[in-house]
């Protein structure tokens, strides 16, 4: 009985780490409602979603992508680098359209350092692409109107993102385009001086949701025609916050 109870005990004290992970999976701001099946390999790797480490592999966020470049292709080009645990390519939840940009989870950091040295801002398939290293959803803090507060706390269906610093020569196509990669654009803005009729330097777009999430944070920082843009929730007129208002834009 005894050693019984001794084995009942040592089974209680293993760790299964199955449970931990899924929910860190699950708190990673890069898998739609899509995209938890969609991936070629099972559940357990996607353990990598939330922990960037030699472990569970590095995910690289891959931008700019041509709609014709599959998993293969990209599976072929990251390879040289590393072993590829996983490729994933969100596509359209209406259309089923790719979204041009995908995630390439490496095996290790060295991987992925190469990768992103000899991969960013090269071509591939016609296409200038950007590659970095995705950054994992943690606390929903430092993305809301003017870098404060939670995202999209009133839960709507769209939120309309204040791209700010613009070069003045920066046309809306060229915001378009650049939000486009990371999901619909529903809207985009470019406010004008109501005497001059010249652009002021800074943008409105709206996008879903989980779109406009993910833009705000894989674009914030991010350089546009030789411009650091700012990127973070729009916020409303009156409501005396950093984000949403005001020029900042310049030549």
């Amino acid at each position: 009985m005894s050693e019984e109870t001794g084995r009942e005990r040592e089974r209680s004290r293993s760790p299964e780490g199955g449970g931990d992970a899924d929910d860190r999976g699950k708190s990673n701001g890069y898998h739609d409602d899509k995209g938890q099946n969609d991936g070629p390999q099972g559940s357990d790797d996607k353990r990598g979603d939330a922990v960037n480490g030699d472990d569970d592999g590095v995910k690289l966020y891959i931008g700019n992508l041509d709609y014709a470049t599959d998993e293969k292709r990209l599976r072929e080009e990251f390879g040289a680098f590393g072993v590829v645990k996983e490729v994933f390519l969100p596509s359209d939840r209406n259309t089923g359209r790719p979204r041009g940009f995908g995630f390439v989870t490496l095996s290790t950091q060295e991987a992925a350092e190469k990768a992103i040295a000899k991969m960013d801002q090269a071509q591939l398939d016609g296409r200038t692409i950007r590659v970095n290293e995705s950054k994992p959803r943690g606390p929903a803090t430092g993305r809301g109107p003017g870098g404060i507060g939670n995202f999209n706390s009133t839960g709507a269906s769209e939120v309309k993102l204040y791209v700010g610093n613009l070069a003045f020569e920066t046309t809306e196509e060229a915001v378009r385009r650049l939000f486009e990669q990371h999901g619909s654009v529903t809207d985009c803005f470019m406010p004008t001086d109501r005497e001059t009729g010249k652009v002021r330097g800074f943008a409105f777009v709206t996008m879903p949701s989980e779109d406009a999430e993910r833009a705000c944070i894989e674009l914030n920082g991010q350089e546009l025609e030789g411009r650091t843009i700012r990127v973070n929730e729009a916020q409303p007129k009156g409501s005396g916050g950093g984000g949403g208002g005001g020029g900042g834009g310049g030549g």
